[in-house]
């Protein structure tokens, strides 16, 4: 019998025909049999009494339904329990059980290491309980929980701690959260852990006890993420104003979880890799993650479930204004260019590639058949910079006047994002009628942009045109309002005033038609223009620099994105032009720029370290494929190549000298005794070394010094004192297939393969490899006695790196990366499908790729649809892939 599939589309929303006030639950823990049962009370909306109640259920066993205290007639399908004829407002009590133990998918309430957990975002609530299972849907809840006494020494849920009680041998623990809230915030936790506590009084004077719960035996790894929550709850006050609500914050880390963490209501639930951080076991970027996800998560408390969202199409409602606020937190705390370059990356790599691919939606969906496969980087961090734009447009003053205005309205409701849109024009008086079509509009608009200088008037002349590539279900796409950060330089490097009409004008020009023109007066010289500063808008530019025009904003520019972002174009100029020489089988062009830039940064920027190590990167595979409609992957490989040959051969004599210039300072710190800091001075000379090792590596291998090479990263190994230079060294001896790989790789499995968090970096390092056998070695590792295909955080650090972040082996033109991928697709529909829709990302892109290529993909696409029980969450993705 054929599955019937259906999309759900945002223009059929309608309120609930009834609503539910109040939830009492109680959970008589069992791992393989938890009894729940759930007394609510309902209230009907609706004028029509014969529309019968209707609650979500998947996964349940029904042991009885009465209503009002009375047996009472009800329907039980696959996924509802419906009751007709029920009054206007009544009391229902349902009893469930349920076997968190077998919960594979980490949906709903499942077991991770002895422990209980839930995650119910978007809709795992319907596996704890039949409910009306929908965001728009908010009650308060009291909890129960029930277990033999000592068994779970914590025994956690929402809100506030009424009562802890033993009778008759049974430990009983109650919560009870005053705040009305959608099903997905509910939380439940009971199991073991350590504990660590602080005190927090709020701007109001609210003491609030802080508890953070990690594994047996980790509590020294929790310290900064409990102290990161101090800091966020701090910041939240200072920026935006917003006081913690209740007595208790608690937060707990578990190893077994599909996403990086969960806002639940005082009961913020995270994947233990944005808790678990120390010196000697976490890497720089683990540290600040931490920081970054903590503050996250509480953020939510206020965008997100005080004010939380009427369906899963406003999704970016909560996610992308949060994440704004997120990086805005971090931008604070730590180093705001370097802060805001990662999150062009992250807009620039992926986002940029969704856009172009068959998964390509507005921030604001229209259709969604699996919702979690709409958690995505265009909801999130388009979506923060869509709120980012509204930031620039009204600027912080009517910006924190529109965020008071939205909570004024809407505290304690589910609401849209034509809602937030509202209050921010209400508060500022400026028009964004136009500025929405960011939230129903797909794809990645493009400016092109021209200048006609006027020496005679001293008027700079620019023609900016907009356009925007059809995407799926929207081949026709109306103007977006697109805020364009300008800045002109003269030849002498220096700024040049903007004026207009004698009067001088702001930097942040707002372009809103198809063909726009915006006229510089008082302009003395042709100028060199930067365009699209602090990435203002994310949107791709093309504009015809003259010779020599990047050079001057690399070395002039005031805006560290700016300088970041030319010798990002001089790089893809570069790649471009060699991609198409590799395909026409030409010789490769030298390009003298390409190696000045370097040099100039290496020698002359003074730039500190850290800002030294961003700008010479040069951007991955994944990021260049951007850079073409029709992708020769094997032509942009080689280009790349030969570009990190130019590079480490030319500059060698640099690269060895920084690299024993940071080295001797490395060797310093130890000798003085100073230890792992993770401040910005520490984090850019590991950042920069990390850099200078590997070109100076990779031009040794190319003169034949293989061995000189590898006793070089041996040695940086060896004295390593902290977890960022191990791997430092570690990923350098593979991705440069040294001979010593194989006594660190043994090493690091020796001291590391009891921390499953920290050995996932050897995963990591063996799957990233771009060498022919890496496919072999990871099947190898498969049989690990470490990895676990159960545990997402293990498949994300072996599986989701091959196929996300080794383009080379997993797109290898045998095909066998397509064909493992398959193999493991099949496997994991079976067990967690939303891990498995992760993984297979880049494998949508088939319609780019090589014809051959494309065929492999599309056969085992065809396998993939052929087997029984598909998910929807891979149905949707591959479907959507053969449409495109």
């Amino acid at each position: 019998m054929a599955v019937i599939r259906q999309e759900k589309r945002r223009l059929d929303y309608k309120k609930p025909d009834f609503t539910i006030t109040d939830i009492d639950l109680t959970f008589e823990l069992d791992l393989t049999a938890t009894i729940v049962t759930a007394v609510s009370r309902v209230k009907r909306l609706t004028e029509d009494r014969k529309i019968p109640l209707v609650l979500n259920g998947d996964s349940l066993k029904l042991l009885d339904v009465k209503l009002d205290g009375a047996e009472c007639a009800f329907r039980e399908t696959e996924n509802t329990l419906e009751l007709d004829s029920v009054p206007d407002e009544f009391t229902l009590t349902v009893k469930t059980c349920i076997n968190p133990k077998d919960n594979s998918e980490l949906m709903g309430l499942y077991v991770s290491d002895g422990k209980f957990c839930t995650q119910n975002e978007p809709e795992g609530f319907r596996r704890i309980t039949f409910f009306t299972d929908h965001p728009d849907v908010l009650a308060r809840y009291t909890t129960h929980i029930i277990a033999p006494d000592g068994a779970y020494p914590f025994m956690l849920s929402n809100g506030n701690l009424i009562k802890d009680e033993v009778k008759d041998g049974k430990r009983v623990v109650t919560w009870e959260d005053p705040f009305p809230k959608p099903s997905y915030l509910f939380a439940l936790v009971a199991g073991d852990f350590d504990e660590l506590h602080r005190d927090f009084v709020t701007c109001g004077g609210r003491h609030v006890d802080v508890y953070l719960y990690v594994d047996k035996g980790q509590a020294s790894c929790g310290t900064v993420a409990i102290d990161s929550i101090l800091r966020a709850m701090e910041w939240d006050e200072k920026r935006f104003g917003l006081e913690y609500d209740l007595n208790r914050f608690n937060v707990v880390a578990v190893d077994f979880f599909n996403a990086g963490a969960m806002e639940n209501k005082s009961l913020n639930i995270f994947n233990s890799k944005y808790v678990l951080v120390d010196a000697e076991s976490a890497t720089d970027t683990d540290f600040e993650n931490v920081l970054s996800v903590i503050g996250h998560e509480y953020f939510h408390n206020w965008t997100g479930d005080r004010v939380t969202c009427r369906d899963w199409f406003q999704l970016s409602l909560k996610e992308g204004l949060t994440v704004f606020r997120d990086q805005e937190f971090s931008s604070d705390l730590c180093c705001r260019p370097i802060e805001r370059i990662k999150a062009v990356n992250i807009i620039k790599g992926p986002q940029f590639t969704e856009d172009a691919g068959p998964m390509a939606h507005p921030i604001r969906p229209d259709y969604v058949m699996e919702m979690n496969n709409f958690y995505s980087v265009t909801v999130y961090d388009k979506g923060a910079e869509v709120i980012r734009m509204i930031h620039t447009i009204l600027g912080e003053e009517l910006f924190q006047k529109g965020m008071k205005l939205y909570f004024k309205r809407h505290d304690g409701c589910a609401v849209t994002c034509e809602d937030f849109v509202s209050a921010m024009e209400d508060a500022s008086g400026i028009d964004l009628k136009q500025f929405r079509n960011w939230y129903s509009q797909a794809g990645t608009p493009c400016v092109s942009g021209s200048l006609r200088y006027d020496a005679e008037k001293k008027q700079a002349v620019y023609t900016f045109n907009q356009s925007t590539p059809a995407t799926p279900g929207q081949s026709v796409k109306q103007p977006f309002v697109i805020p364009l950060s300008m800045a002109l330089y003269g030849s002498d490097g220096r700024k040049i005033l903007l004026k207009r009409n004698g009067e001088p004008v702001s930097e942040v020009q707002i372009l809103t038609e198809e063909h726009n023109v915006v006229v510089f007066d008082d302009v003395p010289e042709r100028p060199v223009t930067a365009l699209l500063q602090n990435f203002s808008a994310p949107v791709k530019v093309e504009y015809p620099y003259a010779q020599g025009e990047l050079e001057t904003l690399l070395k002039c520019a005031d805006d560290p994105v700016t300088r970041y972002e030319s010798m990002q174009n001089i790089i893809n100029s570069y790649i471009v032009l060699n991609t198409v020489n590799a395909q026409r089988r030409l010789p490769f062009t030298h390009s003298e720029l390409v190696v000045q830039s370097f040099r100039y940064i290496l020698e002359e920027s003074g730039l500190d370290n850290r800002f030294m190590a961003y700008i010479l990167r040069i951007p991955p595979v994944n990021t260049l494929m951007g850079l073409f409609t029709a992708i020769d992957l094997d032509a942009i490989i080689a280009s790349r190549k030969e570009l990190v040959r130019v590079l480490s051969v030319e500059l060698a004599d640099i690269w060895e000298k920084l690299y024993q210039k940071l080295l001797a300072e490395f060797r310093q710190r130890l000798a003085e005794g100073r230890g792992y800091e993770c401040t910005e001075e520490q984090i850019g000379s590991r950042d920069l070394i990390r850099v200078a090792l590997n070109f100076h590596v990779r031009g040794l291998v190319l003169k034949g010094e293989e061995a000189k090479a590898s006793a070089i990263v041996s040695g940086h190994y060896r004295i390593s004192d902290n977890m960022t230079d191990t791997l430092i060294a570690l990923n350098a001896a593979t991705a440069h297939n040294l001979e010593s790989r194989h006594e660190i790789l043994k090493d690091f499995e020796s001291r590391w393969r009891d921390n499953a968090l920290v050995f996932d970096n050897y995963f990591r390092a063996v799957a990233s490899a771009p060498y022919p056998d890496t496919l072999d070695n990871v099947r190898k590792l498969m049989e690990h006695e470490c990895f676990d295909l159960t545990n997402p955080n293990r498949v994300r650090a072996l599986l989701g790196t091959f196929s996300q972040l080794n383009p080379e082996c997993f797109n290898d033109i045998s095909g066998r990366g397509y064909e493992f991928l398959t193999e493991i697709l099949i496997k994991l529909n079976g067990t967690n499908p939303h891990v498995a829709a992760a993984i297979m990302t880049p494998m949508l892109n088939l319609n780019r790729l090589d014809i051959k290529r494309k065929g492999m993909i599309t056969d085992c696409f065809n396998r993939i649809m052929r087997i029984p029980g598909l998910s929807d969450s891979i149905f949707e993705k591959i479907d959507k892939a053969f449409k495109q």
